[in-house]
């Protein structure tokens, strides 16, 4: 019975390690928190990887280094601790850390250079290996008591992190290894033999636990994974591994080659993981520089003598993304549409009736005019179509996708802005030069430009709102953010600092409410800002939710969500005059 346990044991959590260690270094990085927990797991692996060999073939010198693989992890466990703590008491326990690692390092290398640090190895598979009371003894029990000291410490002093909401996952999580390194320091020297099954089950149990403390601590602060996404996909790794190694049983695989073949199938499935989640990365990357680029030139002021350019530019940027075999832009001028910009299609400067022009949402259909032409997406301002832009067939594939689809809808409600802000520029500048002749008025519109700039928040300030606004149920990270100190939050302790941010945050979102009672859905578009910030922070909706519940596409949703954080941006300025 103890030998069918301590293998079920072993090979579990070998399984769940080298899982874990892969999807959170494919899903976190490069946050710090996350990258020391895959060294932690990855550490554990090999321990309950050599664990689970030893129990069929027991050889000399192994013991060493599953031993130091425990140092490794122990001291990665230290490191994650040390990570939650605010970078000033970090650097109050340089000391005592460096200390620690020395210590760490000095034990393995004694481990691996004592022959026979561990006595009996052959012929003992299900109990604690042993150890002479010597140097490495004592040092490798030294290092186990000052790194457990050391995490508990980070944990209950400095703030007592591990007594809030956020770190008392960390605080439980460390306590079945404590428990474990307690149990085989005293089963090292007893003479008496003990089970390691039970090291090894408080051992696991700490380290799944950590690994689920570092996905929540993903996705609460930095919101790179979901709770939900962790455990399904873990469930569905281990459930096929069970299914391989069932399968290979039946079929006559001997038992001390089912961990090595576990192994291999639960890497494989995580190479593939890390590959499209790297792939998903590049596309996310790719599309928000070409968004970026568009807000660029969405920003610029444009006369009519570069808004050809800006056009030209901004079609061939989305004809490369797209991989669209041609294009245009047509920009509407009285009673007819003008080609602005065109690429491999019709000539600039053609013009057609706006009869021909004439769409209300995106259209695919064949035009007699236009026969490279596929998509149709037309531009608005208010109710008044203001331009067109078509696009052609991709070159890589046979269709668009939906969000291709979503993301030319987005560029042509921007490419409507860029028009209308063309279009109003000469009487802007019509207004300026009637404004200089009569220096009243001159006065007057530079006051109210300027009453409108103190109102305005600049681009580094929407930002520190926007990290607010990821980090709200952090009251660590907010106390520490660089908005609590625009807006001047004044409190005892960071977390009470961030705690006090984190209300103003919200209580300013609730000003964005337009009414006290929310309507049924569909929501009207009055509140949609409101909606976008409670849901997405203050509740935790993610994205797709709100989109469905606001019938908006993926580009639409981005922009509300953008003018939102502008928004509440300002504010937030209005309501704290010392953030201007």
């Amino acid at each position: 019975m103890l030998f069918q346990a301590t293998v079920l044991v072993d090979l579990t959590a070998m399984a769940a390690c080298l899982w874990m260690a892969s999807y959170l270094f494919a899903r976190g990085f490069p946050s710090k928190v996350t990258m020391r927990g895959v060294i932690l797991l990855l550490a554990l692996f090999a321990f309950f990887f050599g664990a689970y060999n030893n129990i069929f073939n027991q050889v000399n010198g192994t013991a060493a280094w599953r031993a130091t693989f425990l140092i490794i992890g122990i001291g990665a466990w230290y490191e994650i601790t040390l990570q939650l703590l605010p970078p000033q008491h970090r650097k109050s326990l340089l000391p005592w850390t460096v200390g620690i690692y020395i210590l760490g390092l000095v034990a393995i290398l004694l481990l691996l250079s004592t022959r026979n640090a561990f006595i009996g190895e052959e012929g003992n598979n299900l109990y604690v290996a042993h150890m002479g009371i010597n140097l490495p003894y004592i040092l490798y029990g030294i290092f186990e008591l000052a790194a457990c000291f050391g995490l508990f410490q980070n944990l209950l002093s400095h703030g007592r992190i591990g007594m809030t909401s956020q770190g008392k996952f960390f605080m439980f999580a460390s306590i079945f290894p404590v428990a474990g390194v307690t149990y085989g320091i005293i089963s090292l020297a007893i003479p008496n033999p003990m089970p390691r099954l039970y090291q090894d089950l408080m051992i696991f149990s700490g380290v799944f636990l950590m690994g689920i403390s570092v996905a929540r601590h993903q996705t609460l602060v930095e919101r790179r994974t979901t709770l939900q996404d962790f455990p399904v996909t873990s469930l569905t790794i281990l459930l096929l591994a069970a299914a391989y190694a069932l399968t290979a049983l039946r079929l006559g695989l001997p038992l001390q080659l089912v961990g090595l073949l576990v192994a291999f199938v639960v890497l494989t499935h995580s190479l593939y993981d890390l590959v499209r989640e790297f792939l998903e990365r590049l596309r996310i990357r790719s599309d928000s520089t070409f968004r970026r680029r568009l807000r660029k030139l969405e920003g610029e002021n444009s006369t009519q003598d570069t808004l050809r350019q800006h056009l030209e530019e901004g079609l061939d940027l989305l004809c490369r993304t797209l991989n669209a075999s041609s294009g245009f832009i047509a920009v509407k001028q009285g009673d007819e549409f003008i080609v602005t910009a065109s690429r491999h299609s019709v000539e600039v400067e053609r013009r057609f009736s706006s009869t021909t022009m004439a769409y209300e949402d995106i259209t695919q259909t064949q035009n007699e005019q236009f026969p490279d032409i596929q998509y149709f997406a037309p531009s608005f301002d208010g109710q008044t179509q203001i331009a067109v832009l078509g696009i052609g067939k991709p070159t890589n594939r046979l269709g668009y996708s939906q969000g291709d689809l979503d993301l030319l809808s987005e560029v042509a409600d921007q490419l409507g802005t860029i028009v209308s802000l063309s279009n109003v520029q000469p009487q802007l500048s019509q207004i300026i030069s009637q404004s200089e002749l009569n220096a009243s008025e001159t006065s007057f519109v530079a006051g109210e430009m300027i009453d409108a700039m103190e109102i305005n928040p600049d681009q580094e300030f929407v930002k520190f709102v926007e990290e607010g606004l990821r980090h709200l149920s952090d009251y660590i990270v907010l106390g520490q953010s660089p908005l609590a100190d625009k807006l001047d939050v004044k409190a005892g302790s960071h977390i009470e600092r961030g705690r006090e941010l984190q209300k103003a945050i919200v209580n300013s979102i609730e000003l964005l409410r337009p009414a006290d009672k929310r309507p049924p859905e569909p929501l009207p578009r009055v509140w949609y800002n409101h909606a976008v910030l409670h849901d997405a922070y203050v509740e935790g909706v993610p994205n797709r939710e709100i989109m469905a519940r606001l019938y908006i596409s993926e580009g639409t949703f981005n922009r509300t969500r953008r003018n939102a954080i502008r928004g509440l941006a300002r504010l937030l300025m209005e309501k704290n005059p010392a953030a201007k």
